[in-house]
């Protein structure tokens, strides 16, 4: 099982602020969480629910969070996430996890204090800063965002993801040959987990080589 369920998700919450025209209070809508029983056309997602009732664990419900994130239903991976930190406040997946669901609800402040947490039990998790910068840039706080980006190169300076977002910060804010150095460098490195996040990148340069 990945540590983390969606890093990748929030390039393409970026990429809607880079598409709202640079603004960097824009915030997208929050997304569907209506919930729905578990056991709709969802076998799987029923066994997990069963599997965490019978026998609750942390690991348990990371899964069982991620499973419901993975299906957009956010409002109840919260909630899974929530009672697999019951059981163990400082397991810095589900921190994590949890405060991507969050961030892709909206709700950026609890995102960025759930981040938080897990770098205070694990503080070189480039990851996770990566992530904390993503929700900072959302929140506006481009200065903050710049210094969890580039934290979480030197933590692990092949991580595309931080490129990406640097590249994107540095586009909002005019910086031209700073963002075609960073989206060219995520170009040549290794894949980000989102297969969309090269075609972007590519797009950027494009508009960037052609200003």
């Amino acid at each position: 099982m990945k540590k983390f369920l969606v890093v990748f998700l929030l390039l393409g919450m970026i990429t809607l602020l880079v598409a709202c025209g640079g603004d960097s209070n824009a915030q997208p809508q929050p997304a569907e969480t209506t919930s729905q029983p578990a056991n709709v056309s969802d076998p799987t997602l029923q066994q997990l629910v069963d599997e965490v009732e019978n026998s609750p664990s942390t690991a348990g419900y990371l899964k069982l969070g991620n499973a419901y994130a993975e299906r957009s239903r956010y409002s109840e991976a919260v909630d899974a996430y929530k009672k697999g930190l019951a059981i163990n406040p400082n397991d810095s997946a589900t921190l994590s996890n949890l405060g991507v669901a969050l961030y892709q609800m909206g709700r950026f402040n609890e995102a960025k204090e759930q981040f938080e947490k897990a770098l205070k039990v694990k503080p070189d998790d480039a990851a996770t800063t990566y992530l904390l910068g993503a929700t900072l840039l959302q929140m506006g706080d481009q200065q903050q965002a710049e210094a969890m980006f580039k934290k979480a190169l030197t933590i692990d300076p092949q991580l595309p993801e931080a490129h990406f977002g640097l590249g994107t910060l540095y586009m909002l804010q005019g910086k031209k040959e700073l963002a075609i150095q960073e989206f060219e460098t995520f170009m040549a490195g290794p894949p980000a987990q989102d297969p969309r996040a090269k075609t972007e990148a590519q797009r950027y340069l494009n508009q960037l080589k052609g200003q």
